[in-house]
């Protein structure tokens, strides 16, 4: 029990960066043009983006390289897709199964703390975004 008390202690104090994520990932090749997948769509992985660009069309956000995304459809009711992504520029993406995202938050307290900031921070982007377009809304 100390033992995983020093890990969570670690863990919330731990760099964010996934790179040590990538060995187990495979790589995916899209083109400019390529959906990724679409709103509403079944899921059953995560991504990283590689190379290249990639963009949220509702939201009109760009990914980075480094970025994770996906991974949201993880915690919905019947593992749905929440936004639409595309490529616009080729490159490559690295995905990684559910069932793995789902082992590693079980048995590792960084990848664990990382996800559930990763997921809180995307609810509360949208939250921030609801609110401004209401606050837009009541202005008018």
């Amino acid at each position: 029990m100390l033992e995983l008390i020093k890990k969570v202690r670690a863990a919330a104090g731990a760099d964010l960066s996934m790179n040590w994520l990538r060995p187990y990932m495979k790589k995916r090749r899209h083109r400019a043009g390529d959906i990724l997948f679409r709103k509403g769509d079944s899921a059953t992985e995560m991504f990283l983006v590689g190379k290249g660009r990639y963009r949220v069309i509702e939201l009109n956000i760009e990914l980075q390289p480094g970025q994770i995304f996906g991974e949201l459809a993880l915690l919905t009711p019947g593992y749905q897709r929440t936004q639409t992504v595309e490529c616009v520029e080729s490159g490559h993406v690295l995905t990684l199964p559910y069932d793995e995202v789902r082992a590693l938050y079980f048995e590792n307290p960084e990848f664990g703390f990382y996800f559930l900031q990763l997921a809180s921070g995307r609810l509360l982007e949208a939250v921030a975004r609801a609110e401004e377009m209401l606050g837009a809304e009541n202005v008018r």
